[in-house]
Protein backbone atom coordinates (compact mmCIF):
# COMPACT_ATOMS: atom_id res chain seq x y z
CA UNK A 1 0.00 0.00 0.00
CA UNK A 2 0.95 3.60 -0.80
CA UNK A 3 1.62 5.98 2.31
CA UNK A 4 0.81 9.24 1.24
CA UNK A 5 2.75 12.29 3.02
CA UNK A 6 1.93 15.80 3.08
CA UNK A 7 3.50 18.98 3.21
CA UNK A 8 3.10 22.10 3.10
CA UNK A 9 3.79 23.15 -0.05
CA UNK A 10 7.33 24.89 0.40
CA UNK A 11 11.06 23.57 -0.56
CA UNK A 12 12.16 23.17 2.94
CA UNK A 13 8.84 21.23 3.91
CA UNK A 14 9.28 19.20 0.82
CA UNK A 15 12.93 18.42 1.97
CA UNK A 16 11.64 17.45 5.42
CA UNK A 17 9.59 14.79 4.14
CA UNK A 18 11.99 13.46 1.83
CA UNK A 19 14.36 13.36 5.39
CA UNK A 20 11.89 11.40 7.03
CA UNK A 21 10.98 8.63 4.14
CA UNK A 22 14.57 8.48 3.53
CA UNK A 23 15.90 7.96 7.07
CA UNK A 24 12.97 5.58 7.88
CA UNK A 25 13.84 3.50 5.04
CA UNK A 26 10.26 3.64 3.12
CA UNK A 27 10.85 2.63 -0.12
CA UNK A 28 10.94 4.90 -2.58
CA UNK A 29 8.18 3.34 -4.80
CA UNK A 30 5.77 3.20 -1.87
CA UNK A 31 5.24 6.60 -0.65
CA UNK A 32 3.73 9.42 -2.74
CA UNK A 33 4.02 13.42 -1.43
CA UNK A 34 1.51 15.83 -1.63
CA UNK A 35 1.36 19.55 -1.17
CA UNK A 36 -1.71 19.27 1.81
CA UNK A 37 -3.08 22.12 -0.04
CA UNK A 38 -3.99 19.87 -3.50
CA UNK A 39 -4.24 16.81 -1.71
CA UNK A 40 -7.76 15.19 -1.98
CA UNK A 41 -8.61 12.70 0.41
CA UNK A 42 -9.82 9.08 0.14
CA UNK A 43 -11.09 6.79 2.70
CA UNK A 44 -8.17 4.40 1.57
CA UNK A 45 -5.00 6.31 2.08
CA UNK A 46 -2.83 6.23 4.68
CA UNK A 47 -1.96 9.71 5.69
CA UNK A 48 1.05 11.38 7.69
CA UNK A 49 1.64 14.97 7.56
CA UNK A 50 4.78 16.21 8.11
CA UNK A 51 5.91 19.09 9.78
CA UNK A 52 8.45 22.28 8.00
CA UNK A 53 10.96 21.92 10.60
CA UNK A 54 13.92 23.72 9.78
CA UNK A 55 16.74 21.49 11.88
CA UNK A 56 15.68 18.66 9.36
CA UNK A 57 16.26 20.58 5.92
CA UNK A 58 19.05 21.72 7.38
CA UNK A 59 20.32 17.93 8.26
CA UNK A 60 18.79 16.94 4.88
CA UNK A 61 21.05 19.80 3.03
CA UNK A 62 24.36 18.72 4.58
CA UNK A 63 23.44 15.47 3.72
CA UNK A 64 23.20 15.90 -0.06
CA UNK A 65 26.21 19.02 -0.03
CA UNK A 66 28.31 15.93 1.46
CA UNK A 67 26.70 13.19 -0.89
CA UNK A 68 27.23 14.64 -3.72
CA UNK A 69 27.89 18.53 -4.11
CA UNK A 70 26.25 22.31 -3.73
CA UNK A 71 25.61 21.91 -7.82
CA UNK A 72 23.41 18.83 -7.29
CA UNK A 73 21.28 20.74 -4.47
CA UNK A 74 20.96 23.56 -6.28
CA UNK A 75 19.56 21.47 -9.26
CA UNK A 76 17.10 20.19 -6.62
CA UNK A 77 15.75 23.17 -5.10
CA UNK A 78 15.48 24.54 -9.05
CA UNK A 79 13.92 21.13 -9.88
CA UNK A 80 11.53 21.70 -7.12
CA UNK A 81 10.10 25.00 -8.29
CA UNK A 82 9.38 23.47 -11.33
CA UNK A 83 5.64 23.54 -12.89
CA UNK A 84 6.12 19.85 -13.57
CA UNK A 85 3.20 17.46 -12.68
CA UNK A 86 4.35 15.09 -10.14
CA UNK A 87 7.53 16.80 -9.64
CA UNK A 88 7.80 15.51 -5.93
CA UNK A 89 7.80 11.76 -7.26
CA UNK A 90 11.00 12.81 -9.54
CA UNK A 91 12.79 14.34 -7.37
CA UNK A 92 12.51 12.07 -4.64
CA UNK A 93 13.26 9.11 -6.68
CA UNK A 94 16.26 11.47 -7.43
CA UNK A 95 17.05 11.78 -3.82
CA UNK A 96 17.44 8.04 -3.76
CA UNK A 97 19.69 7.79 -6.61
CA UNK A 98 22.02 10.76 -4.88
CA UNK A 99 22.66 8.97 -1.43
CA UNK A 100 22.82 6.05 -3.69
CA UNK A 101 25.55 7.08 -6.04
CA UNK A 102 27.11 10.53 -4.62
CA UNK A 103 29.19 12.58 -6.97
CA UNK A 104 28.45 10.01 -9.45
CA UNK A 105 24.91 11.72 -10.13
CA UNK A 106 26.02 14.12 -12.55
CA UNK A 107 27.20 11.85 -15.16
CA UNK A 108 24.30 9.15 -14.93
CA UNK A 109 23.34 11.08 -18.46
CA UNK A 110 21.93 7.95 -19.76
CA UNK A 111 19.68 7.41 -17.02
CA UNK A 112 15.55 8.70 -17.60
CA UNK A 113 15.23 10.28 -14.14
CA UNK A 114 18.52 12.07 -14.14
CA UNK A 115 17.79 13.80 -17.11
CA UNK A 116 14.12 14.24 -16.39
CA UNK A 117 15.42 16.60 -13.30
CA UNK A 118 18.09 17.74 -15.45
CA UNK A 119 15.47 19.37 -17.90
CA UNK A 120 13.21 20.16 -14.77
CA UNK A 121 16.00 22.30 -13.45
CA UNK A 122 17.58 23.73 -16.73
CA UNK A 123 14.17 25.23 -17.82
CA UNK A 124 13.35 27.26 -14.54
CA UNK A 125 17.25 27.85 -14.65
CA UNK A 126 16.24 29.43 -18.45
CA UNK A 127 13.21 31.45 -16.81
CA UNK A 128 14.94 32.74 -14.11
CA UNK A 129 18.09 34.35 -16.35
CA UNK A 130 15.13 35.46 -18.77
CA UNK A 131 13.20 37.48 -16.05
CA UNK A 132 16.75 39.37 -14.16
CA UNK A 133 17.14 40.54 -17.64
CA UNK A 134 12.90 41.42 -18.59
CA UNK A 135 11.52 42.82 -15.35
CA UNK A 136 10.35 46.12 -15.64
CA UNK A 137 9.47 48.26 -12.61
CA UNK A 138 6.99 50.77 -12.41
CA UNK A 139 6.85 53.71 -9.66
CA UNK A 140 3.34 53.75 -7.40
CA UNK A 141 1.13 55.77 -5.54
CA UNK A 142 2.46 54.34 -2.36
CA UNK A 143 5.93 55.34 -3.08
CA UNK A 144 7.66 52.18 -4.22
CA UNK A 145 8.35 49.98 -7.30
CA UNK A 146 6.01 47.90 -8.63
CA UNK A 147 6.46 44.85 -11.22
CA UNK A 148 4.67 41.86 -12.14
CA UNK A 149 5.43 38.60 -14.23
CA UNK A 150 3.79 35.34 -15.05
CA UNK A 151 6.48 32.65 -15.09
CA UNK A 152 5.46 29.20 -16.02
CA UNK A 153 7.61 28.17 -12.40
CA UNK A 154 7.34 29.31 -9.07
CA UNK A 155 10.69 31.43 -9.67
CA UNK A 156 9.42 34.61 -7.63
CA UNK A 157 12.03 33.59 -4.54
CA UNK A 158 15.21 33.52 -7.00
CA UNK A 159 13.96 36.07 -9.11
CA UNK A 160 13.09 38.82 -5.95
CA UNK A 161 16.69 37.79 -4.12
CA UNK A 162 18.98 38.65 -7.72
CA UNK A 163 16.72 41.78 -7.61
CA UNK A 164 17.95 42.37 -4.04
CA UNK A 165 21.19 42.82 -5.07
CA UNK A 166 20.87 45.09 -7.34
CA UNK A 167 18.06 47.55 -6.43
CA UNK A 168 18.64 47.66 -2.62
CA UNK A 169 18.23 51.44 -2.09
CA UNK A 170 14.36 50.92 -3.03
CA UNK A 171 11.61 49.52 -1.55
CA UNK A 172 9.59 47.43 -4.21
CA UNK A 173 7.03 44.88 -4.97
CA UNK A 174 7.66 41.79 -7.68
CA UNK A 175 4.00 40.26 -8.58
CA UNK A 176 3.32 37.24 -9.80
CA UNK A 177 -0.32 37.40 -10.77
CA UNK A 178 -0.53 33.37 -11.77
CA UNK A 179 -0.04 32.50 -8.54
CA UNK A 180 -1.08 35.17 -6.56
CA UNK A 181 2.21 35.56 -4.74
CA UNK A 182 4.60 39.05 -3.97
CA UNK A 183 8.21 39.56 -3.08
CA UNK A 184 7.96 42.53 -0.37
CA UNK A 185 11.08 44.55 0.36
CA UNK A 186 11.70 47.68 2.20
CA UNK A 187 15.25 48.12 1.87
CA UNK A 188 15.99 45.97 5.23
CA UNK A 189 14.25 42.51 4.46
CA UNK A 190 12.77 40.66 1.74
CA UNK A 191 9.39 39.01 2.48
CA UNK A 192 7.33 36.48 0.78
CA UNK A 193 3.40 36.98 1.00
CA UNK A 194 0.36 36.22 -0.49
CA UNK A 195 -1.22 38.62 -2.31
CA UNK A 196 -4.36 39.27 -0.93
CA UNK A 197 -4.49 42.96 -0.38
CA UNK A 198 -2.03 44.65 -2.23
CA UNK A 199 -3.79 48.11 -3.25
CA UNK A 200 -2.09 50.86 -5.57
CA UNK A 201 -2.06 52.77 -9.08
CA UNK A 202 0.71 53.53 -10.99
CA UNK A 203 1.20 56.95 -10.86
CA UNK A 204 0.40 59.28 -14.27
CA UNK A 205 3.79 60.55 -14.51
CA UNK A 206 4.99 56.92 -15.26
CA UNK A 207 2.84 57.42 -19.02
CA UNK A 208 5.70 59.95 -19.79
CA UNK A 209 8.49 57.08 -18.87
CA UNK A 210 6.81 54.39 -20.81
CA UNK A 211 6.24 56.96 -23.91
CA UNK A 212 9.90 58.41 -23.23
CA UNK A 213 11.27 54.16 -23.05
CA UNK A 214 9.18 53.50 -26.01
CA UNK A 215 10.79 56.11 -28.02
CA UNK A 216 14.40 55.18 -26.99
CA UNK A 217 13.82 51.29 -27.87
CA UNK A 218 12.94 52.98 -31.62
CA UNK A 219 15.50 55.16 -31.80
CA UNK A 220 17.96 52.39 -30.75
CA UNK A 221 16.54 49.96 -33.55
CA UNK A 222 18.02 50.11 -37.06
CA UNK A 223 15.11 48.91 -39.03
CA UNK A 224 17.55 47.30 -41.63
CA UNK A 225 18.66 44.96 -39.48
CA UNK A 226 15.02 44.17 -37.70
CA UNK A 227 15.17 40.69 -37.68
CA UNK A 228 11.62 39.25 -35.86
CA UNK A 229 12.88 35.97 -36.00
CA UNK A 230 15.73 36.24 -34.04
CA UNK A 231 13.87 37.99 -31.62
CA UNK A 232 11.19 35.85 -30.71
CA UNK A 233 14.04 32.92 -30.33
CA UNK A 234 15.80 35.20 -28.05
CA UNK A 235 12.78 36.76 -26.27
CA UNK A 236 9.73 34.29 -26.56
CA UNK A 237 6.30 36.55 -26.94
CA UNK A 238 5.09 34.88 -23.48
CA UNK A 239 7.44 37.50 -21.81
CA UNK A 240 6.51 40.83 -23.87
CA UNK A 241 3.13 41.09 -22.06
CA UNK A 242 4.43 43.19 -19.25
CA UNK A 243 7.16 44.87 -21.98
CA UNK A 244 6.84 48.58 -22.08
CA UNK A 245 8.55 48.40 -25.33
CA UNK A 246 6.72 45.61 -27.24
CA UNK A 247 3.55 47.42 -26.12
Amino acid sequence: MYKIFLYDGTFEGFMCVAFHIISEGIGKDRAIIVSKNEYQPMFIDSVREVQNDLKTFLEMRKGIIEKADNSVFKKIYYAFLSDTKDKEGYILRYLFFVFEHGKKIKYLYSDDLVNAVEKMAKKVSREIGKYMGLMRFYETDKGFLYAKFEPENDIIKPVAFFFKGRLNEFNWVIHDVRRNKVALYDRKKLQFLNNNNLKFEVIKEDEMVQMLWKKYFKSMAIEERKNLKLQQQNMPKKYWKYLVEKN
